[in-house]
């Protein structure tokens, strides 16, 4: 562990994150952006998958689908970047490491389902009872990894 923080702490100084403000403020603005590229459009292909949001067609799904994995890996990259700021206090913060196995799960959600939308097509999982749960796992997973990040600011 000890070895994780010293090459995160590394990070954190050669890229500049941990210490300069402007640098830091500009990462920081950069993970907004990647959550809003990832949780806008997840949202809305959850809520077709789930049956909420019938209008949505398996193109815009597509598309929707590709900007959510965007969003994700700019999201886990400034995500990363940042820990690398201050990496001992965010590993011995409960939130951070609550948010981390929250993303996880999301994540491995995430993964599951497009191994399954790759195999059967997205059409084919439309309203299905187990692409369904996964849907609604994805939307509470995706707030409460927004949610408990938002409240590592105040931990």
């Amino acid at each position: 562990m000890e070895a994780l923080v010293g090459l995160w702490t590394d990070l954190g100084r050669i890229t500049g994150v941990a210490l300069s403000t402007p640098v830091y403020a500009a990462v920081s603005a950069l993970h907004v952006v990647g959550l809003a590229l990832l949780f806008g459009p997840i949202a809305l292909v959850d809520l077709r998958i789930a049956g909420l949001l019938r209008s949505l067609d398996v193109s815009a799904l597509t598309l929707m689908r590709a900007t959510a994995r965007i969003g994700t890996a700019l999201a886990v990259v400034t995500g990363v970047l940042l820990a690398g700021a201050r990496p001992d206090e965010y590993l011995a913060n409960p939130t951070f490491l609550a948010k981390l196995v929250v993303v996880g799960i999301g994540l491995a959600n995430a993964l599951a389902f497009e191994v399954a939308a790759r195999r059967a097509g997205i059409a084919a999982l439309l309203d299905q009872p187990l692409a369904r749960a996964s849907a609604f796992a994805s939307l509470a997973l995706w707030l409460a990894a927004i949610g408990l990040g938002r409240w590592i600011a105040f931990t």
